[in-house]
């Protein structure tokens, strides 16, 4: 806990349930957003003044369709396991002061950031079934369009996907994808129906993204690193492991990226490739 504030930010369960209950766009951030709100740049992601000025633009929404969400685990860290709480607590020493600098606003009620993260690090194993479960059904008869890293491929190789009725990629730079940011939109706004849910699993970028399709009218969920999430819960892993065919970022990123046969289905999903 960051001393002299608690924010009010809703635990996994009551994120989950509210957006399935609202139809919100939602926007995460966590201590990568923050650092580059800090002009520090992270691995994947270089610092920029114009990204520092969207994330702090999309921190400060009031906008009704659109849910900030920040870690839960600033106002409770006990459903973190040991290691995670004092990694946390060190992060929280550094950049506690950004965080309130920037969330600290009367009367706002946040979404946690970490529904996308409900098995590695988590004490309650029993929780990450009902998150996926709730999130997953948001996808149930839409048509998605699915922002992603080139090599993050969301849903290949399981069923993360399986109750969507379509899904057409748009496949982005795996690093520094910000500083495409309009081109993307541009070809997220040259694929979008009325009918259309955006997916987004970009880092910062799609923090930022989500927000500025939300306000053209269209319902954006940043999902980050849910899908692999996903994969871990199934292999029921410990720790951070690698994926066949898709680029973990924190679990050594290109040098244990291990590319086998994909399915048809992936190439024919892909609508644009972002260069």
């Amino acid at each position: 806990m960051i001393r002299k504030w608690q924010p009010n930010v809703m635990d996994k369960s009551d994120t989950l349930e509210y957006i399935r209950s609202t139809k919100c766009s939602i926007g995460r951030f966590g201590d990568g957003e923050v650092s580059l709100m800090a002009m520090i740049g992270i691995g994947f992601q270089r610092p920029s003044w114009k990204l520092r000025k969207e994330l702090i633009e999309v921190a400060r929404s009031n906008d009704p369709d659109f849910l900030v969400c920040i870690p839960y685990l600033i106002k409770d860290p006990s459903h973190l396991v040991a290691s995670s709480q004092k990694w946390w607590k060190s992060n929280l020493r550094l950049m506690g002061g950004v965080w309130k600098h920037y969330f600290d606003r009367k009367n706002a009620v946040f979404g946690d950031t970490a529904i996308t993260r409900p098995w590695l690090n988590i004490q309650d194993n029993e929780l990450a079934s009902k998150c996926f479960t709730l999130l997953t059904d948001e996808f149930k008869d839409k048509d998605i369009v699915l922002i992603e890293g080139e090599k993050s491929r969301v849903g290949v190789g399981n069923d993360f996907l399986a109750k969507a009725r379509s899904v057409k990629r748009i496949l982005c730079p795996v690093k520094n994808a910000y500083s495409k940011i309009d081109k993307i939109e541009a070809a997220a706004l040259e694929l979008a129906t009325e009918s259309n849910l955006f997916i987004l699993a970009l880092g910062p970028t799609a923090t930022v993204l989500s927000y500025r399709l939300c306000k053209k009218g269209y319902r954006a969920l940043d999902i980050g690193h849910m899908d692999i999430e996903y994969e871990w819960w199934k292999m029921k892993a410990t720790k951070k492991t690698p994926v066949a065919n898709k680029y973990v970022n924190e679990a050594g990123g290109y040098k244990t990226f291990k590319e086998i046969e994909i399915d048809a289905n992936y190439n024919e999903e892909i609508a644009i490739v972002i260069e």
